[in-house]
């Protein structure tokens, strides 16, 4: 049947979406009742400094990279034309490129499309991250660089490369939280303060406290996570709870799982990267993928028990198969027994489907924590319990025995020719890196959340929360498909005889 127009009416209980062709076909599309068809919206942005503030200020912060990079960054002697086989052999481009590698595809397709469950926001979930994880990464870098300078000047090579993408990890997570209620301009000034306390807090407890945090569970996962959670209590508003644009599609699902699928595969990667020895990163990726396993069978297991008519959640299955991945980071060169990795991830599988079953309702609906991805249930519990287990390990086995002749290099403060502190002081040194960042994260996010909330800075409109239209250009079939369409609860199709030639 060839439908050549389209009509939409407003009836007193339903929205009649009709098409017609020359042969008289007719359907009609039975709406809920409670579409908002049109509401009253304020402009958008109010005054030249809004109207502008955005390339104005992004374009000042990217020539400011331009001279500090210039001025400061300098290539590793192992990129340079002078390099010898010492210089190339520790920079060991060979092993670490295919897990940069591997995490760059997590960062710019895995937390993505991740976010692109919301049906009115997909545009911004995939841009966004694009251009957040490029300032970050390039902020990231200069921040570091200035905690290592050497005569005057800090060095790039591939770890260099692979630190920032971790760095832009933590800003994407805390993104996750506030997904869908920022402006473009909120965003890239979030990654701004969030990024550099982020570091700063990364470098006291690594070189400071000495803690072991291979995956960066701790200072990316937890801090992400926190520092997302607070913004949004700070930046709190109660339109943004319960709108009508917050919500997902079946494609927009199937979106989501597509970026899962990626973090999923490619986690052994990202918690593997930076451990110091080869057989240390051979048990981390092998960590990494039996927590990840284990995982995902009790996500599904946990997710069936708690529907009361044992239905899968998709939020779940695309969620809280991953936090296996974030539990183990911490401990992944640690482990040295497959049936831990195993039992953690089972762990962390069943707490985050608790999370988000009952957890966030709870943040949301009594406390005013909107949480828009859910950050806390797969960031940052699974955190914390990673935090818990390294303290755990600690004080119930014998490091020295079972990592051998590298328990030095995973806990530098243990060496007998350094600190020399016991496996016991150690674990405390574990535990105050957790409390740590979780009191700079969540404070340094209550701050970033009130600055946010500054009418300086352009606003998304409170009818426009979770939606793309007021950033982005949208084609003629945006509203249709992402708000009639998944709001049309009735069809009715009505078919006519073709009509005689001298009616029509």
């Amino acid at each position: 049947m060839e439908l050549n127009h389209i009509s939409v009416v407003q009836v007193p209980r339903i929205a009649a979406v009709s098409t017609s062709s020359p042969f008289s076909n007719r359907i009609v599309l039975g709406v809920k009742e409670n579409l908002k068809w049109t509401s009253h919206n304020p402009k958008r942005m109010g005054s030249a400094l809004q109207t502008h503030q955005f390339t104005v200020l992004l374009l000042l912060l990217q020539i400011t990279f331009f001279v500090l990079f210039a001025k400061f960054g300098k290539y590793a002697r192992s990129a340079m034309p002078d390099a010898t086989p010492q210089d190339l052999e520790g920079a060991r481009m060979t092993s670490l490129y295919p897990m940069f590698q591997d995490t760059h595809v997590m960062i710019f397709i895995g937390f993505g499309f991740l976010m692109t469950f919301l049906k009115r926001y997909g545009f911004s979930a995939v841009s966004i991250n694009l251009l957040l994880a490029s300032f970050t990464i390039q902020w990231a870098m200069l921040i570091r660089g200035f905690l290592s300078l050497e005569d005057g000047h800090f060095t790039i090579s591939l770890e260099q490369l692979l630190t920032a993408d971790f760095a832009s990890a933590v800003i994407l997570i805390s993104m996750g939280a506030m997904l869908g209620k920022l402006s473009p301009m909120q965003y890239i000034l979030m990654s701004l303060l969030e990024t550099p306390v982020a570091i700063v807090t990364e470098h006291v407890v690594l070189h400071h406290f000495h803690v072991n945090d291979v995956g960066g569970s701790i200072n990316v996962h937890m801090f992400g996570a926190y520092f997302g959670l607070a913004c949004a209590k700070a930046f709190a508003k109660k339109p943004q709870r319960g709108h009508e644009n917050e919500g997902s599609t079946y494609h927009t699902d199937i979106f989501a799982m597509i970026g899962s699928v990626f973090l999923w595969i490619f986690w052994p990667s990202f918690n593997a990267a930076v451990a110091a020895t080869e057989e240390a990163r051979q048990r981390a990726v092998a960590n990494t993928f039996l927590s990840l396993v284990a995982c995902t069978v009790m996500t599904f297991i946990v997710s069936q028990a708690l529907d009361k008519h044992r239905r899968f959640d998709m939020v779940h299955i695309a969620n809280s198969t991953l936090a296996g991945g974030v539990a183990v980071g911490t401990v992944a060169n640690v482990v040295v027994e497959p049936y831990h990795a195993l039992l953690i991830g089972a762990a962390a599988g069943t707490i985050s489907v608790i999370g988000y079953k009952l957890i966030t309702p709870f943040l949301s609906n009594k406390l005013g924590v909107h949480d828009t991805c859910g950050v806390h249930n797969l960031h940052g519990m699974p955190g914390v319990l990673s935090g818990l287990v390294s303290v755990l390990l600690l004080l119930t086995g014998n490091p020295k025995v079972e990592l051998g002749t590298t328990y030095s290099v995973v806990y530098p403060a243990m060496d007998e020719q350094g600190q020399n502190i016991s496996a016991s002081a150690q674990a405390v040194n574990q535990l105050v890196g957790v409390g740590i960042v979780l009191l700079v994260s969540v404070v340094s996010g209550f701050i970033t959340g009130f600055i946010l909330r500054l009418k300086i800075w352009n606003q998304v409109r409170d009818t426009e929360y979770f939606a793309d239209g007021d950033f982005f250009e949208t084609p003629g079939d945006y509203d249709f498909t992402s708000r009639i369409i998944s709001s049309i609860d009735r069809v009715e199709v009505n078919e006519y005889q073709p009509l005689p030639q001298k009616t029509v």
